[in-house]
């Protein structure tokens, strides 16, 4: 169907150009004429197709979904947001007093970003101990919506 659209408007188009580079006399109204009758021949091309048994091919399939997610590209940005979130804990907890912490975010496989769960490493934190969880998992909270914190080190 699209090369059928493009065939008519390329048709048309050297129509005009035709015309306006023709110059005027005799020969230009045969020379119009015969272009008359191949306008006509495309725009007639697909009906004598349909009614001559022939398959008319339309250019797409009825049968495909009407749009689709690129994978890749979904998951790029998905990736690109989790580095993102995984920064600003990383500066929120610094700033708490919570400095060389490494923060690594797991994200479900799905066309939505959505943090599913969240490891701290403190292992490097000289301000740390195991009091301080209930303070990182507040924290952390506040920068990401997840359902799970994982604290080790």
């Amino acid at each position: 169907m699209s090369a059928w659209i493009l065939s008519v408007a390329g048709i048309v188009t050297a129509g005009v150009l035709i015309d306006i580079l023709l110059p005027e006399g005799d020969s230009s109204k045969y020379v119009k004429g015969v272009f008359a009758l191949i306008v006509v021949l495309v725009i007639v091309t697909p009906a004598v197709r349909l009614f001559s048994g022939g398959d008319l091919d339309l250019g797409f399939d009825t049968d495909a979904p009407a749009y689709s997610a690129d994978d890749s590209f979904v998951d790029g940005v998905n990736s690109d947001r989790a580095s993102a979130d995984e920064e600003k804990i990383e500066r929120s907890l610094a700033a708490a007093g919570y400095e060389d912490c490494s923060v690594n975010i797991f994200a479900a496989a799905s066309d939505v970003y959505s943090a599913e769960r969240v490891n701290v490493n403190v292992s490097a934190c000289d301000a740390y101990s195991a009091e301080d969880d209930d303070e990182i998992k507040e924290i952390i909270k506040k920068c990401v919506n997840c359902s799970e914190v994982r604290i080790y080190g």
